[in-house]
Formats: C-alpha cells, sequence, structure tokens
C-alpha cells in the first residue's frame, strides 16, 4: 500500500533541516494533536461544569486515545511504531460511556456529542473506508434518535463527516507529495543511471573491438608458433600495437569522462537539476573563462550540483559564470553542519591549485557556493 511508504517524522530533526515532505507529515501531525487537546480539555471542562465528573473523565481519555493513536499512524505522520489498537478501543469504550452517561440528563444540551464527534473519526478516518466512518455515524444518529434526541443525531451525524472528510483529504494529499518526492529522486537516479549506462556503452564500443581482435590474432600466432612459422612474430607485434592503441582510447575515453568540459557540464546541470523539480537558471556561459580555468570551473559546478540533489530540499538554483567566478546558489539548504565535507574539501584543493578561493556561505536555508579566480587570462574557450 501507498500509505505504508509515507514514512514517519524524525523527531531529531528541526523545522529548518526538515525536507518538504517531512514539514507535511509533522503538520498534518500536529494539526490533529491540538485538535484532540483542545476539545478533550473543553469537552472535559463542559462536562465538569454539569456536574458529570466521570463523563468528563472519559472524554480526557478518549482525546488522550486519539492522541497516542494519531502518533502511532503512519498515514498522519505518526512517529511511533507501536500497535494502534489499544488506543483506538480505548478512545471508543471512552467514548461511549461518556455519551452514555450525558443521553438521559435532561439539561445535558449537546452535552459531551460535538466534541466526542470532533475527536473520535479522526483515527479511524485515516485508518478505513470513510463509507464505514459514516456508517458509525449514521449508527449514533439513529441511536440518539431512538433515545428522543434527533438534534443530536444530526450534529454527530455533520460534525462526523466534517471531520472525515479532513482526515481523508489530509491523507490524499500526503500521500501525493510523498510520491512527487519518490518521483524526484528517482529522477534524479535515472539520470545518474543513464551517464552510467552511456559511459559503458562507450567503454564497450571503444575497447571491445580491439579486445576481439587481440583475441583472434594471438589465436592465430599461437598457432603460427607451433607451426614455427615466422610470421608469429609479426602477428604478435600486430598484438601489441593492438593493446597500446586500445589502452590510449580506454584513457582518453576515461579522461573525458574525468577531465570534463564547462560548456556541456552546464547543460548537464541543467538537464538533472530540473529532471529533479528543481528551477535552474543559467546566467553567462562557458566562453566567460579562459581556458585554463574551464575544467576547474567545471568541477565546482559538479559539486555543486550534487551538493544540492543530496544535501537540500532545493526549489530554485542558479549558476552564474563570470570572467573571474564560477557560483552555484540554491535554496532549500540544510542548516549549517561542523565541516564542510570531503567533496566540498578536495574542491578546495582544486580551485587553490589554480590560484583561486573557494568560498561557501550559508544564509538562512540558501547555500551559495562560488570559485574566485584572481588572475584570468584574456584568452577564451
Amino acid at each position: 500500500m501507498i500509505a505504508e511508504s509515507f514514512g514517519r517524522w524524525n523527531p531529531t530533526r528541526t523545522w529548518r533541516t526538515a525536507s518538504s515532505v517531512d514539514k507535511v507529515r509533522l503538520y498534518t501531525r500536529q494539526s490533529f494533536f491540538v485538535l484532540g487537546i483542545f476539545f478533550g480539555i473543553f469537552g472535559g471542562i463542559t462536562e465538569a461544569a454539569m456536574h458529570r465528573y466521570l463523563g468528563a473523565l472519559f472524554v480526557v481519555i478518549s482525546a488522550a486515545a486519539a492522541v497516542v493513536a494519531v502518533d502511532r499512524i503512519p498515514e498522519l505522520g505518526g512517529t511511533s511504531t507501536a500497535s494502534v489498537k489499544v488506543p483506538v478501543v480505548v478512545m471508543t469504550v471512552a467514548a461511549l460511556c461518556s455519551a452514555v452517561i450525558a443521553l438521559p440528563a435532561d439539561d445535558a444540551g449537546q452535552g459531551p456529542y460535538f466534541w466526542l464527534a470532533m475527536i473520535v473519526p479522526v483515527p479511524f478516518a485515516a485508518l478505513v473506508s470513510w463509507r464505514w466512518v459514516m456508517l458509525g455515524a449514521a449508527v449514533a444518529a439513529g441511536v440518539c434518535a431512538l433515545a428522543g434526541r434527533p438534534e443530536i443525531g444530526i450534529l454527530v451525524a455533520c460534525v462526523a463527516g466534517f471531520m472525515t472528510f479532513t482526515v481523508q483529504l489530509s491523507v490524499w494529499l500526503l500521500r501525493m507529495v510523498t510520491e512527487l518526492d519518490e518521483a524526484r529522486g528517482a529522477a534524479a537516479a535515472l539520470s545518474v543511471a543513464e551517464e552510467r549506462l552511456r559511459f559503458s556503452r562507450d567503454l564497450h564500443d571503444v575497447v571491445g573491438r580491439a579486445l576481439s581482435a587481440i583475441a583472434v590474432k594471438s589465436d592465430l600466432a599461437a598457432t603460427l608458433s607451433r607451426r614455427g612459422d615466422d610470421r608469429a612474430a609479426q602477428q604478435m607485434d600486430e598484438v601489441r600495437d593492438l593493446a597500446q592503441e586500445s589502452l590510449a582510447e580506454a584513457r582518453e575515453l576515461v579522461r573525458g569522462y574525468r577531465s570534463i568540459a564547462l560548456a556541456s557540464e552546464l547543460a548537464g546541470a541543467r538537464s538533472l537539476l530540473e529532471a529533479a523539480g528543481i528551477t535552474t537558471d543559467i546566467r553567462g556561459s562557458a566562453d566567460a573563462l579562459p581556458i585554463e580555468l574551464a575544467e576547474t570551473a567545471a568541477w565546482v559546478v559538479r559539486e555543486g550540483v550534487t551538493n544540492i540533489l543530496r544535501h537540500s530540499s532545493a526549489q530554485q538554483a542558479v549558476i552564474e559564470v563570470s570572467s573571474e567566478s564560477v557560483s552555484i546558489t540554491n535554496d532549500g539548504a540544510v542548516q549549517q553542519r561542523a565541516g564542510d565535507g570531503t567533496g566540498v574539501n578536495g574542491l578546495r584543493e582544486r580551485v587553490t591549485a589554480v590560484g583561486g578561493i573557494l568560498e561557501v556561505i550559508h544564509d538562512e536555508g540558501t547555500f551559495t557556493l562560488t570559485a574566485h579566480f584572481s588572475s584570468p587570462i584574456k584568452e577564451s574557450r
């Protein structure tokens, strides 16, 4: 079930470090917590004011059990993995007891029914179909009507219907947000997988043919050698030449994969970020930087994009290239950590090696990675 993949709010995170999905989970859970506590307190107070102290106690118990149940339901952002059955049963029994105590009283008015109708449907609406919740509300309304309190029955049915709609809408929203987040992660992973597939295909095309030729010529050389034919040495020379050519082509392929070009890296960054659902604005072009700095700038772009995908919940990113610097800015950054991490440290070494300075700035959810090159050369790419 998709509901089982909703996940749970991690209580060790803060609001600033939480992802968008976690924020929706927290908001959903806290909303129903507040609802249960608020109506439990006011329901207990009103019952106590009518001198139905036992009924007030049952209202409070029902509300407390509902809060515990919400904390155990992942569809509502719950944090506990314990069974939800016990708090649901306690809530239901306590609600019935409070309603039965208030029903025969002449001065009951609406009694605890409004409060209970706001509290009790919440866990049920997240666990079962709305039809079952509405059936239970209809049964409760029928019982009230048979007891001579039809106005109470109408109130219970209307409030229970409203709460059922609210909870089901919250569950639907959390499901959609979760699915979109999973799709975003899948898109990013797919882009990486496509790049790996491209490299493996190129490696096969470059090396496969040469290795096949080497195998054939090696067999031929072995056969000629057994016959004492002098042409075996010629075949082995050709095998050596093929091996050297294959090695050179493999090195060139790896060099092209590892020694990246700035123009292609900018294009790849846009494609990868937009595939992950991040609006990307690229300002400037690769031609603005001198050729001696282009490869280092390309590494800055690659590391910056990797950090965005791994360590943020960004919605927007800006990559700016000028004749003296390259910078990557994104929103949705997590709280600054004690260290910059091995990736940024390695990147700082690359930038320093060409006489530049790497600057990292965290500012209220915005992360900026900038490489400043002190001595730009006029020759362009």
